[in-house]
């Protein structure tokens, strides 16, 4: 399953930044085979997007470690 780091655009204080697989479920999930990766420690916050599903959001909160990440273009509604 191919995988895509969001980009970080912002940390609160004190978030930790951590290497190993979270088990937070993700926020959103759709029907395809592509995951979308928390910039800073790796949990998935949108599982399975196909190529013509979108997310309603430019931006989520990360439920692992709290970071503010934000969605590429191409997937924003």
């Amino acid at each position: 399953m191919p995988t895509i780091t969001l980009r970080v655009t912002g940390v609160p204080a004190g978030a930790v930044n951590e290497t190993e697989p979270s088990f937070d479920k993700p926020l959103f999930r759709g029907t395809g085979d592509t995951d979308y990766l928390c910039g800073n420690c790796g949990c998935v916050i949108a599982a399975g997007m196909g190529p013509a599903q979108r997310v309603i959001v430019d931006s989520a909160v990360c439920s692992g470690c709290g970071a503010e990440n934000e969605f590429p273009p191409h997937l924003r509604a």
